[in-house]
């Protein structure tokens, strides 16, 4: 055989193995790349400090605070809420937050809030909400991000609007992440 016909058998092959092994690794590089199935969401999803950031209708108002979630579907937090005050003015309110929160498996869930206001009794609001981000913390999948709705308009400010808060995990206390 000639020095050429033996260089294109072996061109060949080499191409042949580099294939078949190509397309065994190929489904297992393929596997490692997918996405974890989802998972199944708990109370222990949502365990930590939240950042919390309200929006009221088209920003006619904004609230900022933190909320304590303690991964067994109890929560309580502060925020100061800026709106629209007398005489094109803004007004500050401090509003207090108590509640409880339940969870799907699919990562929706709703929440029963008392909200205080310095000046009346407590309202009760209910939030429909949406896990958006994770992070796996010691092996239990903790929500970063939450999005949510008010069910019923603002029980703050005088006003029909759509409340919608986003909630952004800002620590994760021990006993959130050495949860089973």
């Amino acid at each position: 055989m000639s020095s050429s016909s033996n260089t294109a058998r072996r061109l060949i092959l080499f191409v042949l193995a580099f294939s078949a092994l190509s397309s065994v690794a190929a489904p297992a590089q393929q596997d490692r790349e997918r996405p974890e199935s989802h998972p199944r969401y708990t109370l222990a999803s949502i365990c930590g400090n939240y950042a919390a950031v309200a929006t009221y209708g088209a920003n006619i108002a904004r609230a900022l605070g933190t909320e304590s979630f303690d991964g067994k579907g109890h929560l309580h937090g502060s925020a100061i809420a800026n709106q629209p005050g007398p005489n094109s003015t803004r007004s500050l309110s401090s509003i207090g937050i108590d509640g409880n929160y339940s969870m799907n498996p699919d990562g929706t869930g709703k929440m029963v809030l008392s909200i205080t206001l310095p000046d009346g009794p407590p309202a009760i609001v209910t939030e429909d909400f949406v896990i958006t981000k994770i992070k796996r913390i010691d092996g239990v999948e903790i929500a970063t991000e939450i999005e949510d709705a008010q069910e019923t308009p603002s029980a703050v400010i005088d006003d029909t609007s759509l409340v919608v808060h986003r909630y952004t995990l800002r620590s994760v206390p021990k006993s959130c992440a050495s949860r089973p």
